[in-house]
């Protein structure tokens, strides 16, 4: 057979094979995501009916790209239902990413390090507590932590393995061992639990959907409140949100704890 023949066989079995490829490749369950977070908008105190919501869409496409987005809205209502070890089994499952991971998966994993290291958080306080009880004031370090009879024993550093922020704070002399700053370094004055768990879900991810880019269905226009707007593909950043899907009907974006889905411009 000359090359040239032989070029153009192997041409249309490389072409056959993408096809079938791309035909295998799941398609992302964007309706079935729309209906999870229209129920969490919808009924958002109503915890219980989005967490089945989101068990149903993982239970209908488990390896749907978009799982990770509701696996962490999942995770955050069951952390509001008081469900904690559910919530940290959850987000434990979305900070284990591939090399190359995608812009939904390297949110996703920074998400969930963010919510774990407040769950831990509360693991050191806890522990905090009971040397108070012992001593009657706070330690000047996170040392004697190490020396409670406690198993296992709250974790010295945050989800990144940054060592906890840790000092006694005061505006009394004598009161200096009374109170205490307990934050991760990477989330800063947001370290805390309960103040987290007490902002409305999505309520800062502000970023508004414009209009399609004519040149690419995959560049979309956004606005934020005080009329700054940009062009951004997946991956992009704005004001400290992340688009971390553009499909044909809907958009995905995140800050560090939060998903928002909206409906793509047409």
């Amino acid at each position: 057979m000359k090359q040239s023949g032989l070029f153009q066989v192997c041409l249309a079995v490389g072409m056959a094979f993408g096809m079938m490829c791309r035909a295998q490749s799941p398609v992302p369950d964007e309706r079935g995501l729309w209906l999870a977070w229209v129920a969490s908008t919808n009924t958002p105190e109503d915890h219980a009916a989005v967490v089945t919501a989101c068990k149903q869409f993982k239970i209908k496409a488990p390896q749907d790209s978009l799982c990770v987005v509701v696996s962490g809205m999942e995770a955050w209502h069951l952390l509001k239902m008081g469900n904690t070890n559910a919530a940290v089994t959850l987000f434990e499952s979305m900070v284990s990413i591939p090399e190359n991971a995608s812009p939904l998966q390297s949110v996703g994993a920074e998400m969930a390090r963010g919510w774990l290291t407040r769950i831990d958080r509360e693991k050191v306080r806890f522990a905090l507590k009971k040397i108070y009880l012992k001593k009657i004031e706070f330690p000047s370090s996170l040392d004697p932590i190490k020396a409670l009879k406690m198993k296992p024993l709250p974790p010295l550093t945050d989800r990144w393995g940054t060592p906890w922020t840790y000092r006694l704070e005061s505006s009394i002399k004598e009161l200096s061992a009374q109170l205490y700053v307990l934050e991760s370094s990477h989330l800063g004055s947001r370290s805390d639990l309960g103040k987290a768990l007490a902002l409305p879900y999505a309520g800062r991810v502000s970023l508004e959907p414009v209009k399609v880019s004519p040149v690419s269905a995959d560049t979309v226009e956004f606005a934020i409140r005080g009329g700054k707007s940009g062009y951004l593909q997946a991956g992009g950043v704005m004001t400290g949100i992340t688009i971390t899907y553009i499909g044909v009907n809907i958009i995905v974006m995140a800050d560090d704890s939060h998903w928002r889905v909206v409906l793509k411009p047409r």
